[in-house]
């Protein structure tokens, strides 16, 4: 008789300690997967925005097509202008162009640099080199593969 009194509280002790094991495990996992949903959403976001390389230490490199934060060196700028080639153009290069690897270095001691080939609106075959920063994308400079310009640019 005894033990049948003693069943249901059993039951309920070993109920409230897998409660307790639940709740303490489910916080790990539910941070885990947050932490997948905000990566999927990320590469969800910029599936067509990003482009990750290993580099020849096998890190992953990634580079950023966003072209909110770019700022155009002095150099930049004066090729762009004796190539007569906006910075629209720029834009559309660095979001639709193709990354040519083999003029990208990625292992450059200041950072990595790539190479972006693409045709401008006046159909202009332009390699454009960028520079991913901390806190913008630099352009380096803009060349025209086709045609050689004369320019004063230093």
């Amino acid at each position: 008789m005894n033990n049948k009194k003693a069943l249901p509280v059993i039951f309920l002790v070993v109920l409230v300690i897998i409660a307790l094991a639940i709740k303490r495990c489910d916080k790990p996992f539910n941070q885990n997967t947050e932490q997948t949903r905000r990566a999927e959403r990320n590469t969800q976001v910029n599936r067509n925005t990003r482009v990750n390389r290993e580099d020849n230490n096998g890190r992953v490199v990634p580079f950023d097509r966003r072209t909110s934060d770019l700022f155009f060196t002095k150099h930049a700028k004066c090729r762009m202008r004796c190539r007569q080639i906006s910075q629209q153009e720029v834009k559309d290069i660095l979001l639709n162009g193709k990354v040519n690897y083999n003029k990208s270095d990625l292992n450059d001691p200041k950072g990595p640099t790539y190479a972006i080939e693409g045709v401008t609106d006046d159909q202009q075959h332009v390699r454009i080199i960028f520079a991913p920063k901390q806190k913008h994308l630099t352009v380096v400079t803009v060349i025209d593969i086709d045609v050689e310009h004369q320019c004063n640019c230093a």
